[in-house]
């Protein structure tokens, strides 16, 4: 009974329960130095608003937007994470397990079916970027937003910023595309010195 009941411990432990995101947030772990990346002088902070809530990148913790929506976050060995679904969208809010420390600092957003550890959301829930689309958009609609594109299936963007001292903040979009329309977004901060 005793072994029963250790089992079951070690089980229900995080690191046994530790799990990876599926659908089109598992593209965060795609780490491929071939991506074609541009330069931007375009700000790419994203404007995130989960029900009467703005989350800042970096400042806001991922445990504020699970308390604010009641969801649980997931804890994987790359990143932890939530995933939100509303209006057919789905949002992941990610925090990286380096340097992230619980704060926001990537969202995925993508038209999807409904994909397992995605919870319905019925509040108002918006990441947008001023100027700039990101779903429902082709390739050409891209081209027209930035000065530089590729045919490749992904690429991103990304704006270097000074913000204080010698911390620069970078701010990347990336854009998967599919038949050359966007299948989805993954939207990063990074602030390094």
């Amino acid at each position: 009974m005793k072994n029963i009941a250790l089992a079951l411990a070690v089980m229900a432990s995080p690191a046994a329960m530790s799990m990876q995101m599926e659908g089109f947030g598992a593209n965060y772990y795609q780490d491929d130095a071939s991506v074609p990346e541009y330069n931007t002088n375009k700000d790419l902070s994203p404007h995130v608003i989960v029900g009467d809530n703005v989350f800042v990148m970096e400042y806001s913790l991922l445990a504020d937007i699970a308390k604010s929506t009641d969801v649980t976050i997931n804890k994987g060995d790359q990143a932890s994470w939530l995933c939100l679904n509303s209006k057919g969208v789905n949002y992941w809010f990610i925090s990286d397990n380096e340097m992230g420390q619980g704060n926001l600092t990537s969202i995925a957003v993508a038209r999807n079916e409904r994909t397992k550890g995605c919870y319905s959301y019925s509040d108002d829930l918006s990441v947008t970027i001023k100027g700039i689309p990101l779903l429902n958009m082709t390739l050409k609609n891209i081209s027209s937003s930035f000065s530089e594109t590729s045919d490749a299936k992904v690429f991103r963007y990304c704006n270097d910023t000074k913000i204080y001292g010698d911390f620069t903040q970078m701010n990347c979009l990336q854009y998967n595309l599919k038949d050359k329309n966007v299948e989805g977004v993954i939207i990063s901060q990074i602030t390094t010195n």
